[in-house]
């Protein structure tokens, strides 16, 4: 399938050509459509990125793109996208800005001097989703980088470089608390040791928040490199700031092994697992203290594959594996803010046809309850259970689209 827009009354296929039309529709603030469905009216908008223009598609629409456009998205009702989407996540679909409900603070009175709390993202019954833990804003973000997204050019390309572009661009256009997300977001750069002194400058810049006061808190996103004792506390450690150690007390110490125990051990298991270079990522709040150092309030950790992936256990470890090593295209699903024993899809095939194929991990200690069943129930996918050794349901090929016409008439 070719993929193509209309712009300025053109249809055109993506390539350089695409690109000063893009510039010219941006100036002038027209939509363009995407063509993936013939009549079918899919407007995406236009981000001006790394002096390149850039279109995606108006959140919450992914669903209604063809499966073989790259911007599918997977149905919020499979995901946990659909909890949080008009509650704690609101788009405005005029500016394209996306306005975030955060249910922990990034800023501390008297009262929370020391280390806080650490987030509980185990939501109860009475969760509602009207904010977002600090494990769902990280799949918030993750998902809006398309990092939940795969198919295989992909191989090989994604770096932590590509994933901290990718962060930093769907931040930009988010606010929460009244403030423009990037102010209170710090995302660190890859560290390159001839370019030490700048990205030390370009840091510092980056913090302004928590060095202008020690009241005020940040959320940093990273890959965590180690965890240290350090006289009763402990002290994480992330890849290309490591002369930048967040500190966590004795007593959170305690929460959080208890609360991130299956997270650590799914980390600490990819180094034995042949073959398998996953990362640990930490999203948090932190605060800097008058000594210089940076302690960690609330936090979140998620497991990630070598691409990047997310997952929640060694099944769907290995059912990614299995995907990407099949050369698949698919997109994972996030819990968001759903607790553990709310079923979602945990991948979403997206090169099976018309129909894309929800694939559910099947589990023999859980029967299929009332939540699962209606899930299963739900249209517009194709509904697989899969185990481990079990083949993936086989690909169809793209659909076959004729290039696009050389000229058309703009439209007057």
């Amino acid at each position: 399938m070719i993929q193509r827009y209309r712009v300025l009354g053109q249809v055109v296929p993506e390539g350089e050509r695409l690109q000063p039309l893009l510039a010219e529709a941006y100036a002038r603030k027209l939509p363009v459509l995407c063509e993936c469905r013939p009549g079918c009216e899919l407007p995406l908008y236009i981000a001006h990125r790394n002096e390149r223009y850039v279109l995606a598609r108006w959140p919450g629409s992914g669903a209604r793109h063809a499966t073989a456009c790259d911007h599918y998205e997977a149905p919020d009702h499979l995901t946990g996208m659909g909890q949080v989407r008009g509650s704690a996540v609101i788009d405005d679909e005029e500016s394209g800005e996306t306005s975030l409900k955060l249910g922990f603070p990034l800023s501390r009175g008297a009262a929370r001097l020391a280390p806080a709390a650490l987030t509980n993202d185990k939501p109860t019954v009475k969760s509602s989703g009207q904010k977002l833990t600090m494990r769902g804003l990280l799949h918030v973000l993750w998902d809006r980088a398309e990092l939940t997204h795969w198919h295989p050019k992909m191989a090989g390309k994604r770096s932590w470089f590509v994933v901290r572009r990718a962060l930093i661009e769907a931040a930009a256009a988010c606010k929460a608390k009244q403030e423009a997300l990037p102010h209170m977001l710090f995302v660190p750069e890859t560290f390159r040791l001839e370019d030490k002194e700048d990205i030390r400058a370009r840091r510092r810049a980056a913090l302004e928040r928590v060095y202008r006061s020690k009241s005020d808190m940040m959320v940093v996103i990273g890959e965590i490199k180690e965890i240290v004792p350090a006289h009763g506390a402990e002290r994480i450690v992330l890849r290309h700031v490591g002369d930048m150690p967040f500190v966590m007390d004795p007593d959170m110490v305690r929460r959080f092994h208890k609360r991130f125990a299956g997270e650590l051990a799914l980390w600490q298991a990819q180094d034995s697992a042949r073959g398998n270079d996953g990362h640990l990522v930490i999203a948090g709040s932190f605060a800097r203290r008058r000594q210089g150092t940076f302690d960690l309030i609330e936090v979140a950790l998620m497991p990630v594959t070598g691409e990047w992936i997310p997952y929640e256990t060694s099944d769907e470890r290995y059912l990614i594996a299995r995907a990407v090593a099949d050369k698949r295209r698919f997109v994972k699903g996030l819990r968001v803010n759903l607790d553990a024993k709310t079923p979602i899809a945990s991948l979403v095939l997206k090169d099976t046809g018309e129909q894309a194929t929800a694939i559910h991990i099947h589990d023999c200690d859980h029967e299929a309850g009332e939540p699962l069943e209606a899930l299963l129930a739900s249209e517009g996918v194709t509904h697989v259970f899969w185990k481990e050794g079990e083949a993936l349901p086989p690909r169809v090929a793209k659909p076959h689209r004729d290039p696009a016409p050389r000229q058309e008439q703009a439209l007057t």
